[in-house]
């Protein structure tokens, strides 16, 4: 699609992107946002971000149509009624997670519930974003407590390399659940073919928009089949270098609102 098209759909990753590394959301971000859906626009966010820590900026934006969270494993439009829910299947909730603690022993898990609870090895040690305001219930063993479906597990590797725990459980998972980055340094186990990605797709065929139709902004390595997906592609200038190599535009950086810089251009033709 051209520069200076109307996209369909515009998708926005949120930490590192939509928001400043001090977690704030500029002005001429929140305007552009908005002038880009008054001109007909879909806008959906897209985040590892659960549900709960997403409804607050949803409502500042007041410009969203749905909400894809927690890398696709959950859909919401932006009232908060829930679209879409993939979890990891029943009989391989407990399997994956085991196999990357037999892997590596000193891993600490965190389970994200299919109702919203949040179960956490009492030394899960995370790296969410300041403003995350998660409850979670911390447990001697989560792989023993968790009670329920599991949207995913998260994988805190303490002094193991992220990418060499990626690469390492990626043959040894059930072929039904794979193991990728989360957008933190904590990977995740999650069911098959759910990301950012397959969560726009969902809400593209509900809206009538083709991939080719649609664009997508972000940072992170969980950013790349949401990439993959979208017509046109922009990647932050703080962008990992690998998502750097698979855009179609570098902009700005999230702290010299390089969404506004592109969006401006494209409703200024």
């Amino acid at each position: 699609m051209a520069m200076n098209s109307l996209p369909g759909l515009v998708a926005f990753d949120i930490d590192g992107t939509l928001l400043r590394s001090d977690g704030s959301l500029s002005n001429r971000v929140r305007q552009a946002v908005r002038a880009v859906k008054s001109r007909g626009c879909a806008v959906v966010l897209a985040t590892g971000r659960p549900w709960k820590q997403v409804a607050a900026l949803a409502d500042e934006l007041a410009a969203v149509d749905y909400c894809v969270c927690l890398n696709g494993a959950t859909v919401f439009q932006s009232d908060g009624s829930l679209f879409g829910m993939s979890t990891i299947p029943e009989e391989l909730k407990i399997e994956g997670a085991q196999i990357a603690r037999n892997r590596f022993p000193d891993i600490a898990l965190a389970a994200d519930m299919a109702d919203g609870r949040h179960i956490w090895d009492e030394h899960f040690i995370h790296d969410f974003p300041s403003d995350f305001e998660i409850d979670p219930v911390r447990v001697p063993d989560a792989l023993a407590a968790v009670d329920g479906p599991v949207l995913t597990w998260l994988l805190d590797c303490k002094e193991v390399d992220p990418g060499e725990v990626i690469s390492d459980l990626t043959g040894l998972l059930p072929d039904a659940i794979e193991v990728r980055p989360s957008g933190l340094e904590t990977p995740e186990i999650v069911k098959a073919g759910v990301t950012k990605g397959s969560g726009l797709n969902s809400v593209a065929q509900k809206m009538g928009i083709t991939p080719a139709e649609s664009w997508s902004f972000g940072d992170g390595l969980n950013d790349i089949e949401m990439f993959q997906w979208a017509g046109r592609s922009f990647a932050m200038g703080n962008s990992h270098p690998k998502l750097l190599s698979l855009a179609d535009q570098v902009v700005p950086s999230h702290d010299d609102d390089g969404i506004a810089v592109a969006l401006e251009v494209l409703l200024a033709n």
